[in-house]
């Protein structure tokens, strides 16, 4: 398990211009990837970049209202722990910013059939698959497997492949969990 906090964020430009994001996760490292982790901030509106054959899970760290234009219809991401789902290749924007937004983006390839959700504390969970990433979005949550345990920060995130772990979120903590399938 790779414990990743937000020093060791790699900045880099949105493929469309339109923003900048800090990378977390790219697995594989060469392209094309089948999961990638990364935040970033909006400041204004603008399209979000097509990513066909991904999945792409959104959650609000902190920040916005931010309103989205999706194929759907639109959606606003109000509180920290919000989470939307949309396709890749589906057209996408932020359409209006409250103020500025940080927000974890997820992109896993639509083929592996991979799970997003976001979970409250109180709990504990047992989860495993080819790749978990667990992201905390407010307090500290401690992840665990069968040889080590970490605390998990906020904004800080524990990823592992070919992994069970168990993970605990007490009250008042916020964890966004993804799941790869094995």
């Amino acid at each position: 398990m790779q414990l990743i906090e937000p020093t060791a964020w790699i900045a880099q430009p949105w493929r469309n211009g339109a923003g900048t994001t800090r990378e977390l996760v790219r697995w594989p490292e060469a392209e094309p990837f089948a999961v990638r982790l990364s935040v970033a901030e909006l400041t204004a509106p603008a399209p979000f970049s097509s990513f066909a054959g991904y999945q792409r899970w959104l959650v609000l760290l902190e920040g916005g209202p931010v309103t989205l234009a999706l194929a759907d219809g639109p959606t606003v991401l109000a509180a920290p722990g919000d989470l939307v789902t949309f396709a890749g290749a589906a057209p996408a924007a932020a359409t209006a910013v409250a103020g500025t937004s940080r927000d974890l983006n997820v992109m896993v390839s639509a083929a592996l059939g991979a799970r997003v959700e976001v979970v409250r504390g109180p709990a504990t969970q047992a989860v495993a698959g080819a790749a978990v990433a667990v992201f905390t979005l407010a307090g500290a949550v401690a992840v665990a497997t069968d040889a080590t345990t970490a605390l998990v920060g906020r904004h800080a995130c524990a990823w592992a492949t070919d992994a069970a772990l168990t993970i605990a979120v007490p009250a008042g903590a916020l964890a966004a969990v993804l799941v790869v399938p094995g």
